[in-house]
């Protein structure tokens, strides 16, 4: 390989994080659902002007997944602005997908029809988990990242480099996300930036693996979508906290541990695409960690809401049940103590009425000024 296009991943993936950077932060200020957007831009642009330099020609394959990617993005604008139907979402998905297939990235398994559709559904679960992962903690921009660094010398190591753009483009890209979070490694890139992200890195690493063996196959797709599959798992274990009872969940410290496990299958991957380690062993030991990590998390969140959440519904309920007795009793203190009261008299009927006049009147009119009260009545004849 010559040095341009070995240089070229680096220089578009530098290219996507300073168009990131600068048109990040007035997107922020302004109108914050137009972030996702402004990542797809911006990563579009890297890799295209990428692509280019390295191979002085647009890649179909690239050009595929980037417009597919659009789609992707807009559908994920239109979510963040107003309602859209699962339904509606998963069909205009599909036919993205079943686009990039057709000029192919597609999962080769079976070398026969079914590789189809199992791409179509591959690609569409993935994006919607990591959509997902955005959610737990803004995690994604950080994994995101990584696993895109990784899957770029994975393709620049098997001779792919305008896959190698590509995926360095989107690293670049989120990498220049990153300081727009609350903190360090979270950043929510809404539903738009999530899905695109989503969407090319799956595409990538099926572009990678196309063509190969099945136990290249599924460690190259396995390997780079742990992170997403472990994180999208935990979400819908713990799920949003929607009160105080329930026991706080991952979501601090989701970034750091999903960076922990994309650089290690990073790692891994690269060892598979330079023949160190067995393809076949590497899926079968991404898989077994993928269920550990999911049954784990099940059996930590029960300890953890068994150990606090009924802790919680008592210390709640204690509450409750105090409260509603002190309001009892103050009611029933306050009720005593406005029977037991004398009734005051009228300050203005004591003027003209004796104070030993016990004779039982009606309604006393009220006068029209409190200071004037009104004069004797007087009898004539």
């Amino acid at each position: 390989m010559t040095p341009l296009p070995a240089l070229a991943p680096a220089l578009a993936g530098a290219a996507a994080c300073l168009l990131a950077v600068a048109g990040l932060r007035p997107v922020r200020r302004t109108v914050p659902y137009l972030s996702g957007v402004t990542l797809a831009a911006a990563t579009a642009g890297a890799a295209v002007a990428g692509t280019m330099t390295a191979l002085g020609a647009p890649d179909r394959r690239v050009s595929a997944v980037l417009l597919a990617a659009a789609a992707v993005a807009l559908l994920g604008l239109i979510a963040d602005v107003g309602a859209l139907p699962l339904a509606t979402r998963l069909i205009v998905e599909s036919v993205a997908a079943g686009g990039v297939v057709l000029c192919g990235v597609q999962v080769t398994l079976t070398g026969d029809w079914l590789d189809g559709p199992v791409s179509v559904m591959w690609i569409v679960a993935m994006t919607n988990a990591y959509g997902l992962l955005d959610r737990l903690g803004g995690a994604l921009a950080a994994v995101a990242a990584v696993t895109g660094v990784f899957l770029a010398g994975t393709a620049l190591v098997l001779g792919d480099p305008s896959l190698a753009v590509l995926a360095a483009a989107l690293a670049g890209a989120c990498l220049g996300a990153l300081p727009y979070g609350r903190a360090r490694g979270r950043v929510r890139l809404g539903p738009s930036g999530s899905l695109f992200a989503g969407f090319v890195l799956t595409c990538t690493a099926a572009g990678l693996t196309a063509g190969r063996g099945p136990a290249t196959v599924t460690a190259g797709l396995l390997l780079p979508a742990l992170a997403a599959i472990v994180g999208a798992g935990v979400y819908a274990v713990h799920g949003p906290r929607r009160d105080a009872s329930r026991p706080a969940g991952p979501a601090r410290k989701a970034a750091p541990a999903l960076c922990g496990v994309s650089a290690g299958t990073g790692t891994a991957g690269l060892a598979v695409a330079l023949g160190w380690v067995p393809a076949g062993a590497a899926a079968a030991v991404t898989a077994a960690t993928a269920v550990t990590l999911l049954v784990y998390a099940r059996l930590r969140y029960i300890s953890t809401y068994a150990r606090h959440g009924h802790g919680l519904d008592r210390a709640r309920l204690r509450h409750d049940l105090v409260h509603a007795r002190l309001r009892h009793d103050s009611t029933d203190a306050r009720l005593r103590h406005d029977l037991d009261r004398p009734r005051p008299r009228r300050a203005w009927t004591s003027l003209w009425t004796p104070a030993d006049d016990d004779r039982p009147r009606g309604r006393v009119p009220h006068p029209r000024s409190a200071g004037n009260p009104p004069p004797p009545v007087v009898r004539r004849g």
